[in-house]
């Protein structure tokens, strides 16, 4: 008995002696504490690519949670973050995010100080939280996408080793393992930097009466002034054209008759003009003949057409314009009422196998509409963005008529995403309507003729920012028309279409 009682003895001691012999042979962890608060999604983006990665355990390197005493950290992951422009934020970016002061629209204000920004007298918001009634503003001048854009927030981090860390092979190939791990995954939170689509506008543009001289022996700032860099530097640019591209034609009974040369299509598709609305007033003032001929030489010369072709499914149908995933498309329709010396639009409407413009007399919207559910030109799974220029309501009205109102009431709710109007001569107001900005009328843009009329000399040119299809930045220019040339105005000018806007109620 008394060897027996030895012989286990002697084994439980052989057992504990090859426990701690092999306990110091076993894995050695090095562990990873997070330091910084404040960067609770950046902090689970880190958390998250511990969580059963076999790299990390073959290099025996744990995650420490908080309160976790299961092990002294020997190594560190530190926060930082700020204002990308101030100083770089840790060695390896983790996220990246803009941000941008938000007014209401029909506030009227273009830009905001950087100062007011930081101090939080403006409000900051995400670009895609922006929606009706409020846009973003500028920053001392710069909008998303321009260069040194300030309101760019990012959070990175840096790697360390613990004060007094064995610096031996194994644990600086730890370090190194860990440091590429981190660079190399994707990174979520680092969004790309937001490019906002531009679509400059200005109404009605007519170029007789001197104006074409102008633009062929000038350029397009002779006659369209400081908006010729807009119209230039903008992703869709996009006027109504008063009158038809031909030498053709017999001149037909009216109070007006506008035509101007061939050569004065290449010259506007020079300026940056994309598109056209020929869905007016002024497209059969030489018959149907110049009409033909019109399209004909605005389409030779790249220049999109919308309210107008050679039946009615060519009137209805859009110019699409696509960047990247997104596609552009731009209708145009006519709704103006008969004129005073008896001319009546609708005689000059599109049918099948009649060229014409796309007239609401005739059914125009439905065919809007049926275009809109279509989106027949589309390819690809992007968004598709449905722009419509009018021409129509009531000339020298200051606001919308009931009739006019309900007729782009219904194409919004089929499917327009941006109404713009033109026709009555003077510059109505904005207003959203169901959530979707709506310009009334933008008045002249190029229209000799109209010195010493009741604010046909004024008128004005929009600039539009649009991100994801909703609109995000709203650039209002006054014009001032002088005889056949068109400048930006003073700011102060801007008041008649902040008091028309306002007039109308912001519905």
């Amino acid at each position: 008995m008394k060897g027996s009682y030895y012989n286990k003895l002697i084994m439980w001691w052989i057992l504990l002696l090859c426990a701690l012999f092999f306990s110091g042979c076993g894995p050695s962890y090095d562990y990873v504490q997070i330091n910084g608060g404040g960067h609770e999604a950046e902090r689970l983006f880190v958390e998250s690519l511990f969580a059963d990665n076999e790299a990390f355990e073959a290099q025996k390197l744990r995650l420490l949670g908080d309160g976790d005493d299961a092990g002294v950290p020997s190594i560190f992951i530190d926060f930082y973050s700020g204002w990308e422009r101030e100083a770089p934020h840790g060695d390896i970016l983790i996220s990246r995010s803009v941000l941008v002061p938000r007014e209401n629209a029909l506030a009227f204000r273009g830009s905001a100080a950087l100062a007011a920004c930081l101090d939080g007298t403006e409000t900051l918001v995400a670009p895609d939280s922006i929606a009706a009634p409020y846009v973003a503003l500028r920053v001392d001048g710069l909008a998303l996408g321009d260069e040194g854009y300030p309101l760019i927030w990012e959070a990175g981090i840096s790697i360390r080793a613990a004060e007094g860390a064995k610096t031996t092979a194994k644990f600086v190939e730890k370090m190194r393992v860990l440091q590429e791990a981190l660079e190399s995954a994707h990174k979520p939170l680092v969004l790309p930097m937001p490019a906002p689509f531009w679509i400059a506008a200005g109404g009605d543009t007519m170029l007789d009466r001197g104006a074409s001289d102008i633009l062929l022996r000038e350029g397009p700032a002779g006659i369209f002034g400081k908006t010729a860099e807009m119209l230039a530097t903008s992703d869709l640019s996009l006027i109504n054209l008063e009158g038809v591209v031909s030498s053709r034609g017999e001149r037909v009974p009216k109070s007006f008759n506008f035509r101007f040369s061939p050569d004065i299509a290449p010259a506007l598709r020079g300026a940056g003009i994309d598109a056209v609305l020929h869905a007016n007033n002024h497209v059969y003032d030489y018959g149907p003949v110049a009409f033909v001929d019109s399209l004909s030489w605005l389409d030779r010369a790249g220049i999109g057409v919308t309210g107008a072709g050679m039946d009615d499914t060519s009137a209805s149908a859009p110019f699409v314009f696509t960047r990247g995933s997104e596609s552009f498309r731009v209708f145009g329709i006519a709704s103006f009422p008969r004129e005073r010396n008896g001319w009546d639009g609708v005689s000059a409407a599109a049918g099948p196998g009649l060229p014409g413009m796309l007239h609401s007399g005739r059914s125009g919207a439905e065919k809007l509409k049926e275009r809109f559910a279509s989106g027949g030109e589309i390819t690809g799974d992007g968004r598709v963005f449905n722009i419509v220029l009018f021409h129509g309501g009531v000339e020298w009205s200051t606001r919308p008529d009931a009739a006019t109102r309900a007729l782009y009431t219904g194409l919004i709710e089929a499917g327009a995403d941006l109404v713009i109007g033109s026709h009555p001569h003077i510059v109505q107001g904005f207003e959203w309507v169901l959530g979707k900005p709506v310009f009334w009328s933008l008045g002249n843009y190029v229209f000799g003729g109209m010195d010493n009329t009741d604010g046909g000399e004024e008128g004005l040119f929009i600039r539009l920012g649009f991100l994801d299809g909703q609109l995000l930045y709203l650039e209002p220019y006054a014009l001032i028309l002088t005889h056949t040339r068109t400048d930006i105005a003073p700011p102060e000018k801007l008041e008649t279409f902040y008091a028309r806007s306002r007039a109308l109620g912001g519905s």
